[in-house]
């Protein structure tokens, strides 16, 4: 069983393609997010990360500690994934929407993404043969742990 699965995993990697490993790179980001692992979440990160609110690698990293550290439990329901490759197959840009919800620690929880403000793009890049987060860009604006990010 066990062989079974080892060589279903060598296949679906070999046999996915670019847009595979991308998907499969959002799914494992997803996964480090409801696990709250800030170690996983900073490899996935590019050191050259750069985005529209200011933001570097490490002050994105903080804000991820910050919020894993106020939110008990986190939720992540990815409801529509677009992929798009560069003809280099370099850069990936992905535009997600996702249902996130989050409880705060002794309070109700709180939907932090749903719907139209649910929608979020990615612009990914290879690393070392690795894919790694370049930017992330919001829609709409959203709230987490109680500050408007838009």
């Amino acid at each position: 069983m066990l062989a079974v699965f080892i060589c279903y995993q060598w296949l679906s990697f070999f046999l996915a393609g670019e847009a595979g490993r991308v998907r499969r790179f959002v799914l494992q980001g997803k996964k480090a997010i409801e696990s709250k692992n800030i170690l996983r979440c900073a490899d996935m990160i590019s050191i050259n990360y750069k985005d529209k609110y200011g933001n570097e690698r490490s002050s994105l990293l903080y804000a991820t500690k910050e919020g894993f550290a106020y939110y008990l439990k986190i939720f992540v329901n990815i409801e529509e994934m677009n992929i798009e490759l560069s003809e280099s197959k370099k850069e990936a840009t992905v535009r997600v929407t996702a249902l996130v919800i989050g409880q705060p620690k002794d309070k109700i929880a709180e939907k932090i993404m749903e719907g139209d403000k649910g929608k979020f793009q990615l612009r990914l890049i290879k690393e070392e043969d690795k894919w790694k987060l370049a930017e992330i860009e919001f829609f709409e604006s959203v709230t987490i742990m109680g500050h408007e990010v838009s």
